[in-house]
């Protein structure tokens, strides 16, 4: 688990909006679905999770990733 800290910090550098880029989902380049600050951890239209892109949870801003919950559960 990511701090609150971080996940704010990633939160501002994501502008509120989904930062996937897996070629395997359903969008070229950068998903950039908008999010909710609310609907952390919700599935549904905004929600979002911070995710790690290490997949080791590294308490970094670096390791985390802001991510729509479609991008998050599509893996």
């Amino acid at each position: 688990m990511f701090s609150n800290a971080i996940v704010q910090q990633a939160w501002v550098r994501s502008a509120g909006r989904c930062e996937c880029v897996r070629g395997n989902h359903q969008h070229s380049g950068r998903c950039n679905r908008p999010l909710f600050w609310e609907r952390r951890s919700e599935n549904g239209p905004g929600g979002w999770v911070a995710g790690s892109k290490s997949a080791e949870y590294q308490n970094s801003v670096i390791d985390c990733v802001i991510t729509c919950w479609s991008c998050y559960t599509n893996g």
